[in-house]
């Protein structure tokens, strides 16, 4: 399945870019980098939504990110969480230093190979992915119910379980 322009600036992103939804646009942003591996479809939404939403960007909080040797899933959860609340250049471009070295296929494996070195365990990455990404979403939502958070907090991890089942769904086809 070819992802790629027709995806990127969707009726709902934009009614969302266009309603100021701060939190969901930035959300619809960073689920677009495991969608798109590549990048493309995330550059051309955030170029879209910076012209129409100038405050979407937030300085960089100070936190210091592990080294490319230290990244993993589960890293890569935390950040994928983390950005919501502070989209930053910094930020940002480690998620999408992330992503290209998680799940970019790698030139020197062939297609089938690397297929079948993700599937040995019965699960593409990209599934796994959607696992962990949806994980993440329960977590937010009961900790944001049991911390009696702002509705914001469970939102954001409802979106997260949807966009970890449409990343294990579509990671069935690889």
């Amino acid at each position: 399945m070819k992802r790629g322009a027709n995806m990127a600036l969707t009726s709902e992103f934009k009614d969302a870019v266009q309603n100021q939804n701060k939190v969901r646009v930035r959300i619809m942003l960073k689920d677009s980098l495991l969608i798109d591996p590549s990048g493309d479809d995330f550059q051309q939404m955030l170029d879209y939504t910076k012209v129409q939403m100038p405050s979407l960007m937030d300085e960089h909080n100070g936190e210091v990110f592990k080294t490319a040797d230290q990244w993993d899933e589960t890293y890569l959860n935390e950040q994928m969480v983390a950005v919501v609340n502070n989209f930053s250049e910094d930020r940002i471009e480690l998620l999408q230093n992330m992503v290209f070295k998680l799940y970019e296929p790698q030139q020197s494996t062939s297609h089938t190979e690397h297929t079948k070195e993700d599937r040995e365990d019965g699960l593409s990455s990209m599934q796994k992915t959607g696992v962990a990404v949806a994980g993440v979403g329960a977590v937010a939502i009961v900790a944001g119910i049991a911390l009696k958070t702002s509705m914001a907090v469970p939102i954001v991890g409802g979106v997260a379980i949807v966009a970890g089942g449409a990343l294990y769904f579509a990671g069935k086809d690889l």
